[in-house]
Order: C-alpha cells, then structure tokens, then sequence
C-alpha cells in the first residue's frame, strides 16, 4: 500500500504541471485529409480527456469521444486498474497503415497502478489503432520499438506488413484483455474447434537408473476452447488483477501457407495469487474478407529446472498440420 500512495503523490504534484489540452498532428501515412483530420481531433480529445480525469482524480468521460464503443468499454476497463497521462501538449506522429485502418504509436505517457501488488514501468508508450474512417478503435499499451522493427522488418509484401501489423495491435491488446479480465475479446479470436495445449514441471524417476534420482520433465494438456475459457473465467473471479507482459516477439510466417502464422511471445504473468515465465505461441489464419482466428494456444514453461528451454524445444507452426492453400 505503501507504494501506491507514494506513486499518487508524485503523479498528483506532477499533475501542476501538466497539459490538460493536447493537440495531435498526423504528418505522414494518410492521404485523405477529411479522415487524417478525423483522426487528429479524435485522438487530441481522447488525450486531453485523460489527462483531464488524472488532474480531476475521477472515471473516464467518453461519450462525446469518437471512439467505437468496444473501444470505449475496454478502455474503461483498463483505466480502473492503471492510469495514466501524457505529458506532452502537442504530439506530432506519422500513422502506419493496418489491415483494420491505420495505427498511431509512440504517444509517451507516465503510468500510475490503482491496484496495490499491480507493478509497471513508470513511463510507457500507447498504440491507438483506428479504423479505415478514421474512428478511434482502441488504444492500448505499445510493444517496444525493438520488437515493432524486429516485426515489421521481416514483411514480404504489403499484404504480409499488413497482417504482422495486425497481429502486433493483438499482441498489444492482448496485454490489456487481461488487465480488463475482458473475456469476449479473448471469446472472439480463438476458432470454435482452437486447441490449447498447456505444458506444466513434474518430476518424473529415472527408470534407467539403479538409485532415487528424479527428472523434471514438462508433462502436456490438451483443452478445449470452452474448457480454455471456463478456466480463464475462473481465474479472473479469483484474482484483484492479471497482467502479462512479453520481454519477446517472434513471427514466422508459415512456408507453405502464407494465410497461416506462427506467433512465439515470451510471457511473464503475474496475478494477484500467481506469477509464472514462459513461452506462449499462437497458430494464426488470415481469411479474405474476414477477421483472422487463432487455431492454437500453447504454453511452455521457459525452464525445466535448471535448464533453459533451447528454440528447438520450443513448440513452433512447423509442429502443426497446416492445411495446403487451394
């Protein structure tokens, strides 16, 4: 608790100081002036809206914001566990084109957790993806530029910088679904038939060995998506908070698929009841003229005991069949 008043005090002598009036300019990426201005009066209000409630210390007013209204209830959400304020009043960025609409990244603000045992960077950088008029969509905690260039940098085409850039906003958003204990969104991009496979430590004996040594060995479940879910839920009932945050980013698209990807996120989860490391890798598809779905889930521990989990341990898209394209 101790932490927490400190963290309100100091952003609160901060708040003097602060911008209350944010003006943000788009100045490359976007050709259509009536939806770059749509973006930029849309965003300047968001932030200023912000920074307004810190100052004020009260509940988000997003009404009159032009944002869609998942946007809005995600954000909600996110905001009743972690504020947060911008403490630039004029912010000057390119947007980045999207399979969903364009994207603005790198908006620096200063983080403060409204949950005690809920630990975050003191500064961090916000993504606010936007739709093709330029609608607000969502807006959520940035990957690192290191793992944004590491993305981006391996695209083939405009299609493929396109779906990377699509699953980095679900990376980010994926963060903030546990923050919001949002279980639709989570609900929405798994396939109905998606399988998750979860992998847990057990010491197991050696049955090759003459004395009592034991091995650890990581042991493997198969679940469902309801059954998947229905933990989920139960978690979120259980915990005051969940983060999950990714130290990695790697995307593989598939060799002989191009619709289907590999995503391999090294995940650090901590909740208020539990904190674990591991791999997570999502299975990917890409449908024409729908939204893309996650076939598989799987996690790892990054340890087995001692030992470090190797890139050919790792379970990877190459394990799966992936169908051939028509």
């Amino acid at each position: 608790m101790k932490r927490l008043i400190t963290c309100i005090a100091l952003i609160t002598l901060t708040l003097g100081a602060m911008p209350q009036n944010i003006k943000v300019t788009v100045i490359d990426g976007i050709d259509n002036q009536s939806v770059k201005s749509r973006m930029e009066r849309a965003v300047s209000q968001l932030l200023s809206e912000v920074n307004q409630a810190c100052a004020q210390e009260r509940p988000l007013r997003l009404d009159k914001i032009d944002m869609a209204l998942g946007g809005k209830h995600s954000l909600q959400a996110l905001w009743k566990n972690l504020h947060f304020l911008c403490e630039d009043n004029e912010i000057v960025e390119r947007c980045i084109t999207s399979a969903e609409g364009y994207v603005i990244r790198n908006i620096y603000v200063q983080v403060n957790p409204m949950i005690e045992g809920y630990s975050d960077e003191p500064e961090r950088a916000l993504s606010v993806r936007l739709t093709r008029n330029g609608q607000i969509a969502s807006v959520a905690m940035s990957a690192s530029d290191a793992v944004y260039s590491r993305i981006m940098e391996q695209g083939l085409s405009v299609t493929d910088l396109e779906r990377r850039s699509t699953i980095l906003g679900f990376v980010e958003n994926y963060r903030s679904f546990y923050d919001e204990k949002d279980l639709n969104s989570i609900d929405r991009v798994f396939s109905d038939d998606a399988i998750i496979i979860t992998g847990t430590v057990q010491k197991k004996r050696d049955r090759f060995s003459d004395d009592q040594r034991w091995q650890d060995q990581i042991t493997y479940k198969i679940h469902t998506k309801p059954q998947y879910l229905s933990r989920l839920k139960d978690n979120f009932n259980r915990n005051k908070y969940i983060k999950v945050t990714f130290s990695d980013v790697e995307v593989v698209r598939h060799p002989a698929n191009p619709n289907f990807y590999g995503v391999t996120l090294h995940q650090h989860y901590k909740s208020s009841t539990y904190e674990d490391d591991g791999y997570v890798l999502l299975v990917w598809e890409f449908r024409d003229g729908e939204d893309p779905i996650i076939h598989y889930r799987t996690w790892q521990p990054d340890k087995i005991g001692s030992h470090s989990l190797t890139r050919d341990e790792m379970i990877n898209i190459m394990d799966f069949m992936i169908p051939t394209p028509d």
